[in-house]
C-alpha cells in the first residue's frame, strides 16, 4: 500500500503510530532544542488572559516568570496537534463533531447534559493541576521524560497506566 493511502486509514498500527511518535519527539529535541509537552501552553495561555483581562493573579511571580504571557513553543504544538487531529479525520473520511458517546455516557451516569459539561471541566482542572504537581502531562513527563530515561517519567506511565486501569473499574465495573 502507498505511503499516500497509509496516511489516510482509519485505525493505524500501534507500531508505526508509535515508531512516528519517537521520531517527531527526537526530531523536536534535535532542530528546535524542546521536548514535546502541551499542559505549560495551556498556562501560557491562562497567563495571557490573565493579563488581559486585569488580573492581579497576573502578576504573581508564577505567571511573570514561570508561565509568561508569551506564544510559545508548547503553544504552537498546541495548535499543531488540534490542526493535525482535524487534518487526519478529514483525510480518513471520518470527521465528526461529537461531545461524547451518548449511549456510553447515558448508560453510566444518565441523560444528564450539564452534569456531562461539569464532569468534564472538573476532569480538566484536576488533569491540568495534576500535571503542574508532576511537572508534566502525558506528552511532556510520559513521551519526553521516558525518553530521557527520566525516572519521574517512568514513575508517571507506571502511574498512568495503574490509575487509568482503578479508574476504569470503578467508572465501568464488568463491562472493560
Amino acid at each position: 500500500m502507498a505511503f499516500n493511502q497509509k496516511m489516510k486509514e482509519k485505525i493505524w498500527s500501534p507500531w508505526a503510530a508509535g515508531a512516528l511518535l519517537g521520531l517527531t519527539s527526537i526530531a523536536t529535541y534535535v532542530l528546535v532544542d524542546k521536548t514535546i509537552g502541551s499542559s505549560g501552553g495551556l498556562e501560557n495561555i491562562d497567563s495571557m488572559l490573565l493579563k488581559l483581562f486585569h488580573s492581579s493573579l497576573a502578576n504573581s511571580m508564577y505567571f511573570k516568570f514561570q508561565m509568561p504571557p508569551v506564544l510559545s513553543f508548547q503553544i504552537l504544538l498546541f495548535v499543531g496537534m488540534l490542526l493535525g487531529a482535524f487534518t487526519s479525520s478529514i483525510w480518513s473520511k471520518d470527521f465528526k463533531f461529537r461531545m461524547m458517546p451518548d449511549q456510553q455516557w447515558t448508560q453510566i451516569f444518565g441523560p444528564s447534559k450539564l452534569k456531562r459539561w461539569t464532569m468534564i471541566f472538573i476532569g480538566g482542572i484536576i488533569i491540568e493541576y495534576a500535571a503542574g504537581i508532576a511537572g508534566g502531562c502525558t506528552s511532556g513527563l510520559a513521551i519526553s521524560g521516558t525518553m530521557q530515561l527520566s525516572p519521574a517519567g517512568l514513575i508517571f506511565i507506571v502511574g498512568l497506566f495503574v490509575s487509568g486501569i482503578i479508574t476504569t473499574k470503578i467508572l465501568y465495573g464488568r463491562d472493560y
